[in-house]
């Protein structure tokens, strides 16, 4: 008798458990939604050129991104990874990806003003020490070497502000319209966001907040791929966010920063 009182108290307590996050979750996830950027949120003749172009699949032109994006909170300012020989054990050095590799310059095409600035191992350990050396033991203890390209990520947005994306992404018009927001992360599916790319202003709170939270967050799972989805990759990401906001609550994330995005 007591052992099936036992498990029945057990299986509600996990049942109830359950629900709360669900409900957590669909909070969350419904305050996101509140924040995707719309055409609403740019100026009307940018937002009609956007909106045709796209309805004709091309990109605008002589769009004068200059005199319309005049205030800008993130920097005009690039990051890309790129660590040759990421898998050491693999036979030839690992290239940049043959989809998407023509990223930085098809970037510097519609973006002449912006810097660019490509991250190798050597330069993000050099970063590392002389800025953050409290993380080297977390940095340098990686099991996956895509773990540190990932921890760099949230480093330099942080340190630096600006715009990080895979050499698997690359520009297809200004992003000079991107800038006034604080801070954004693409939208993932089916929950949270993505960090294949992601934008901030220099020194933004949801940035320390990933920074700091790497070294809470580094366990071993079951696997590889569950190991960097949950401890740097784009579940961390999440994961971080959805912390970030119930620490600064609904009254404390003022601001737009778009879609699936932090704000302050």
């Amino acid at each position: 008798m007591r052992r099936r009182l036992f498990i029945l108290i057990f299986a509600l307590a996990a049942l109830l458990y359950f629900l709360y996050r669900v409900a957590h979750q669909y909070a969350f996830e419904t305050y996101l939604d509140t924040l995707n950027i719309t055409f609403d949120d740019f100026p009307p003749e940018y937002a009609k050129v956007l909106n045709d172009s796209v309805a004709r699949g091309q990109q605008p032109e002589d769009f004068d991104y200059a005199a319309t994006f005049t205030e800008t909170q993130i920097p005009r300012l690039i990051h890309y990874i790129w660590f040759k020989d990421l898998y050491a054990t693999r036979e030839g050095a690992t290239q940049i990806p043959s989809v998407g590799s023509r990223s930085p310059e098809l970037c510097r095409q519609f973006n002449p003003g912006y810097e660019i600035r490509m991250w190798n191992a050597t330069s993000a350990r050099e970063f590392l020490a002389a800025e953050y050396a409290w993380f080297l033991p977390t940095y340098d203890g990686y099991r996956y070497p895509i773990q540190r390209i990932d921890a760099l990520k949230y480093f330099v947005l942080w340190h630096f502000g600006g715009v990080y994306m895979d050499l698997d992404i690359a520009c297809r018009r200004s992003l000079d319209p991107l800038l006034g927001f604080p801070a954004w992360f693409p939208e993932a599916s089916p929950l949270g966001v993505n960090n294949d790319l992601m934008a901030s202003r220099k020194g933004h709170s949801i940035l320390r907040e990933m920074t700091e939270g790497l070294i809470t967050h580094n366990r071993n799972y079951l696997s590889p791929y569950l190991t960097i989805f949950w401890t740097t990759g784009p579940s961390f990401t999440s994961q971080m966010l959805q912390e970030w906001y119930e620490k600064c609550g609904r009254g404390g994330c003022s601001g737009r920063s778009g879609n699936k995005t932090a704000g302050e």
